[in-house]
């Protein structure tokens, strides 16, 4: 593992070190694990955005009656 150094707002490691002591945790497992949190969100929401973007690009796009049809039956809109 390596160390490195990060500037960060009195707040936010204000923050950090009371979730720390309400975990029984070091700063560093909260920081790593908000880290990894973020990291992995990020890269599945570019990976989904480039997946939608191909089938974009190959024409693989639902229809206006589809997607009413989806919301519908989801009841995001009404049926009429």
């Amino acid at each position: 593992m390596k160390t490195t150094t990060i500037r960060m707002e009195d707040k936010t490691l204000n923050r950090i070190d009371s979730m720390a002591k309400s975990l029984s945790r070091s700063r560093a497992w909260i920081i790593n694990q908000a880290l990894e949190r973020y990291l992995s969100y990020e890269e599945w929401f570019a990976h989904e955005v480039e997946s939608g973007l191909d089938e974009m690009r190959n024409g693989d796009l639902a229809t206006q009656d589809e997607v009413k049809s989806s919301l519908e039956k989801w009841r995001v809109v009404n049926a009429d």
